[in-house]
C-alpha cells in the first residue's frame, strides 16, 4: 500500500505529499497527525504542500491541514497543484486560497498553469510559475508575478491597495485591475517584443513599463506600503 503522507526534501526546501490516490481526506489528515505525533524534526519548518492529481483544497481543508502542521510550528509555504492537463475548462475548479488570518500577510506560490474557467485568489501577494491563460482570473490584495504569460484577467490590490503592482515576463493581458482602477491590452501585440514588463498605477490609470527600467525605482515606489 502507498503511503498516505510523505515528507520530501528539496532544494527549494521541505514539500509535504498528499497521496491523491486516497479520497478520503480526514483519512489523510488522521494519517498526518499519528506520523506528527513520531517526527520532531520537522518542527519548526516551511513546507510546500503537493497535493497531486486531486482537486484543490477547499478552505476547510487547507485550514484543517494548516492547524494540525501548526501543532510542530510547521507553516504552509506554498500549495503544489499538479491538475491533469486533460481537464476540460468546463470541468475544472477554482482554485481557492483561503483568506483566513494565518495567511493574511503571506504571499503564496502556485506552480501550475491557471487554466480557462478557473479562478486563483488570496489575501496577500501571488507568485505563479506558469501561465495565466486567456479565460483565467487571478486575484490578490497584495501583487501579483507571472513567471510566465500572462493573457487572463488579473487584478492586483484588490482591497483597494494602489501600491500593488503586476509583473509578468510576457504581459498580454485580457485585462490588468489595480485597485479600483481597470486597464486593458492594447490590440495589437504580435509584434511587441516579449520582455519582464511591470503594471502599476500612475495617478489614476495603469502603464505598463519594462520592468528591467523600472526594477531599481521599486524600492521608491512602494516606499510607505
Amino acid at each position: 500500500m502507498d503511503e498516505l503522507i510523505t515528507f520530501k526534501g528539496y532544494r527549494d526546501g521541505v514539500t509535504l505529499i498528499l497521496n491523491d490516490r486516497e479520497p478520503d481526506f480526514q483519512k489523510l489528515l488522521n494519517h498526518l497527525k499519528s506520523k506528527l505525533s513520531h517526527l520532531n524534526f520537522f518542527k519548526g519548518a516551511v513546507v510546500n504542500i503537493d497535493i497531486g492529481q486531486r482537486d484543490a483544497l477547499s478552505p476547510a481543508e487547507l485550514d484543517s491541514l494548516a492547524e494540525i502542521l501548526s501543532t510542530k510550528n510547521i507553516k504552509i509555504k506554498s500549495i503544489i497543484l499538479n491538475g491533469s492537463n486533460n481537464q476540460k475548462p468546463s470541468e475544472s475548479k477554482n482554485l481557492l486560497i483561503p483568506s483566513y488570518e494565518k495567511f493574511h500577510s503571506d504571499a503564496i506560490m502556485v506552480k501550475r498553469t491557471i487554466r480557462s474557467g478557473q479562478t486563483l485568489s488570496h489575501s496577500g501577494s501571488i507568485v505563479i510559475i506558469g501561465d495565466v491563460n486567456p479565460g483565467a482570473e487571478v486575484t490578490a490584495e497584495g501583487n501579483v508575478i507571472v513567471w510566465g504569460t500572462l493573457g487572463g484577467l488579473v487584478h492586483a490590490g484588490s482591497a483597494g491597495n494602489k501600491k500593488a503592482y503586476i509583473i509578468a515576463l510576457n504581459l498580454n493581458p485580457t485585462q490588468l485591475r489595480i485597485a479600483q482602477y481597470i486597464g486593458c491590452a492594447p490590440k495589437e501585440t504580435a509584434d511587441l517584443p516579449r520582455r519582464p514588463e511591470i503594471a502599476y498605477l500612475q495617478g489614476n490609470r495603469i502603464v505598463i513599463e519594462d520592468y528591467n527600467k523600472m526594477k531599481n525605482m521599486l524600492v521608491d515606489f512602494l516606499e510607505g506600503t
